[in-house]
């Protein structure tokens, strides 16, 4: 048979795999697999092996548990819950209590007057071209001259913090 991955008419070692899964896929599983030895050093004492009493109880009749011949070899170390049993814990509902905001920052008169220039100036331009209102030179410099002050004397008043970092390089590992 001839198909992809032939070279000059023999299958490569890759193909060959593939080809030998592909045959294998729906055939019957192993029914004996190969059992791996149990390290000695993973035994348990005869007093913590599971037994019918529950996990980790030592036997009253004999030292080893009683399973069915089909599970000979096999340890239950500890018998698993169902999981369709599970549920989760009662909680308590508490509501959730934000922590208040600290109070607002109080501005200084020059603050609150640097605010006003910075948005009265523009605004009154926008306003007056908006409204088609005639606006001499006079009111327009002196609108433009407050935007600008109010802009100044704000960055000015940022240096007046001190620094947040306080020269500091972050976290140190």
């Amino acid at each position: 048979m001839s198909g992809p991955g032939d070279i000059g008419g023999e299958v490569s070692g890759d193909e060959a795999a593939w080809r030998d899964l592909i045959a294998r896929f729906d055939s019957a599983a192993d029914p004996a697999p190969a059992q791996t030895p149990w390290p000695a050093r993973e035994d348990l004492p005869d007093s913590q092996v599971a037994t019918a009493d529950g996990p980790g109880t030592e036997s009253r009749g004999s030292p080893e548990p009683q399973l069915p011949a089909s599970a000979e070899g096999i340890r239950i170390i500890r018998y698993a819950p169902d999981p369709r049993s599970y549920s989760p814990p009662e909680e308590a509902d508490e509501p959730y209590v934000p922590t208040p905001l600290p109070p607002p920052a109080k501005l200084d008169a020059v603050a609150k007057a640097a605010w006003v220039a910075l948005i009265a100036g523009p605004g009154y331009l926008l306003v007056g071209t908006l409204l088609q209102w005639t606006i001499s030179g006079p009111e327009a410099l002196t609108a433009i001259a407050a935007f600008i002050a109010g802009f100044v004397i704000l960055v000015l008043k940022m240096g007046d913090r001190p620094p947040r970092d306080n020269d500091d390089d972050g976290a140190v590992l």
